[in-house]
């Protein structure tokens, strides 16, 4: 467990360790996509569970690639969930699940790595979350310069690895430790959760009770399915930061401002509304651009 002890005289202390965080995160994610770019494979997969960083990791393998000459082109996993009439996506005992491999249509995906293997032009949908339909398409041109990244966290499924006939290297990002921090814990899974209920209210229209309605069979599946496939990837990479429950706090309180009393969720909102309340607030300001944040909050 990681355990931290910090308070703050002033704002610029804060921005101090605002940057110590950033400069201690971009050097592991050096080191991380280093080792990708150096083993000169022209196909990455990029897996982790929810909410654990992978937009932020494809972005830095993107720059590195291109500094040797190489143009990435990123495919996203979600792009190829399959369309829903209703909006949801359903387990045979009625809940609902975004992150099983039932989601994805494997034919479509199939076609596009066969067309990437022979070099042809590869067709890559669209996927609108809010609609939860396709409402567009990209066309890419495949040549020997070209490295696919398949960014998503079925990227490490067998149902999805078995479709590769070439050599790939993987990158597996997560939150890897429960941490304490000035005496308030938090396990490594309710700071994902956290980041999670921030990012599906801003971008994806999700109430708080929906996202904590999902999140039970969400971690169900990270048990079953991404956690066991992890070390397919030679590369594991720790996204937390230390500053990261400070920024939070601010949006976090919003979020769960809007779950009523009667809620089957509120005693769990309250218990993390209690834990923040201990905590300072860091202005999201003091972030840097192209931060792993923007990933959460959105671009500054």
């Amino acid at each position: 467990m990681k355990k931290i002890n910090i308070t703050f005289k002033n704002e610029d202390e804060k921005i101090e360790f605002v940057n110590i965080c950033e400069l201690d995160f971009e050097k592991r994610l050096l080191e991380a996509t280093q080792k990708i770019v150096n083993s000169n494979v022209n196909c990455v997969l990029l897996s982790g569970p929810t909410c654990s960083g992978k937009t932020t990791t494809a972005k830095k393998l993107i720059d590195d690639f291109n500094e040797i000459g190489k143009t990435v082109i990123v495919i996203s996993l979600d792009d190829f969930f399959k369309e829903r009439d209703d909006g949801r996506v359903v387990t045979s005992n009625k809940k609902i699940d975004y992150d099983s491999v039932d989601v994805l249509d494997l034919d479509l995906l199939t076609n596009c790595i066969k067309n990437a293997y022979i070099g042809n032009t590869i067709t890559v949908p669209i996927f609108n979350f809010l609609t939860q339909k396709r409402d567009g398409e990209n066309k890419y041109f495949i040549n020997e310069s070209t490295v696919l990244l398949f960014e998503g966290i079925q990227a490490v499924y067998p149902e999805v690895t078995s479709l590769f006939d070439v050599e790939y290297k993987g990158i597996f990002i997560n939150v890897n430790e429960d941490v304490c921090i000035n005496g308030v814990f938090f396990s490594k899974n309710e700071i994902r959760l956290v980041r999670r209920l921030v990012r599906d209210r801003k971008f994806r229209g999700a109430t708080a009770d929906f996202t904590l309605y999902l999140w039970e069979t969400v971690r169900e599946n990270e048990e079953k399915s991404i956690y066991p496939n992890k070390d397919i990837c030679e590369v594991q990479l720790d996204s937390f930061m230390c500053y990261e429950l400070f920024l939070m706090k601010k949006y976090i309180i919003e979020v769960l401002a809007e779950i009523d009393a009667d809620s089957q969720y509120y005693s769990e909102a309250k218990r993390l509304l209690d834990k923040f309340a201990k905590f300072e607030h860091i202005n999201y300001e003091y972030i840097p651009k192209d931060s792993l944040y923007e990933e959460f909050l959105g671009k500054k």
